[in-house]
C-alpha cells in the first residue's frame, strides 16, 4: 500500500516553511508503518538537524547508510551536522564519501569546500569550490565565487580576489559583502583611495560592521599623511 500522496506533499510543505516540530508529528505516525522508507527517514533527520537535535539526526543518518549505503544523502547528512558542530575533520571525510555516490552533487562539494576553509586548507577548498562551480545553478553560482574570492584573498592573490569579487558583484549587486573582499584586497595592498572607495561602499549597506569603520577611519588617516 502506497503512502497518502497528501499527507508527503504536506510535509515537504511544512519543511519548506521550516515548520520542523510539525512535519516531525506527521512523519513519526507514518514512518511507523513504513519503518525502512529511506525518503522519510531522511525528512526526519534533516528536520531534526534543523532543530538543533543532532542525537536524533545522526541516529536517523547513521541507520539510513546502513540500508543503503550507496545513497549519498546519508553521508552529505551527516556532514552537514558536523559542520554544524564544528568538526570539520568529521565533516570532510562524509562529505567525500558521499561525492564518491553523487559526484555531481554541487552542495556536497561546497560544503566540503567550506569545512577546508575553516580549518584553512585554502589550497584544497579552492579546488573543491572550483569543483562545485561545474555542477552548480546560477542559484548558488555568486556564493560559490564568493567564496572563491575569500580564499584567494586568503592565499594573498589579492588581483585575483579582487577580481573574482568584482565578478560576483556583476552577477548580484546585491551581494555587498564582496565590496568588503575587494576593500579588504586593497588595505592589505596598500591601496589606501581604492580600499576608500570600496570600504565606503560596502558600509552604506552595513553600518553596523565595527571593523570594517576602523579600517576606514585608518585609511582616512593615511590618506591624510601622504596628501
Amino acid at each position: 500500500m502506497a503512502i497518502d500522496k497528501e499527507k508527503l506533499d504536506k510535509i515537504t510543505e511544512l519543511m519548506s516553511n521550516g515548520e520542523f516540530n510539525e512535519a516531525i508529528s506527521l512523519i513519526n505516525p507514518i514512518l511507523k508503518e513504513y519503518p525502512n522508507n529511506i525518503i522519510l527517514m531522511l525528512d526526519l533527520a534533516y528536520s531534526y538537524a534543523n532543530l538543533s537535535r543532532y542525537e536524533k539526526a545522526v541516529d536517523l543518518y547513521t541507520k539510513i547508510i546502513e540500508l543503503a549505503p550507496e545513497n549519498s544523502s546519508g553521508y552529505t547528512g551527516l556532514g552537514f551536522i558536523y559542520r554544524k558542530q564544528g568538526k570539520n575533520e568529521a565533516a570532510i571525510k562524509e562529505f567525500t564519501k558521499g561525492i564518491l555516490y553523487a559526484p555531481d552533487n554541487a552542495i556536497a562539494h561546497f560544503e566540503k569546500a567550506e569545512a577546508l576553509f575553516e580549518i584553512d586548507q585554502y589550497e584544497e577548498a579552492f579546488k573543491i569550490y572550483y569543483k562545485s562551480l561545474q555542477f552548480s545553478g546560477a542559484e548558488t553560482e555568486a556564493e560559490t565565487l564568493h567564496r572563491i574570492a575569500q580564499v584567494n584573498l586568503g592565499l594573498k592573490k589579492y588581483d585575483k580576489a579582487i577580481k573574482i569579487a568584482s565578478d560576483v558583484l556583476s552577477r548580484n549587486p546585491g551581494y555587498i559583502s564582496a565590496s568588503n573582499i575587494i576593500a579588504t584586497a586593497y588595505y592589505l595592498m596598500e591601496d589606501w583611495k581604492n580600499a576608500e572607495i570600496h570600504f565606503k561602499k560596502y558600509l552604506e549597506a552595513i553600518p553596523e560592521d565595527e571593523s570594517a569603520s576602523n579600517l576606514l577611519h585608518e585609511i582616512k588617516e593615511k590618506l591624510k599623511i601622504n596628501k
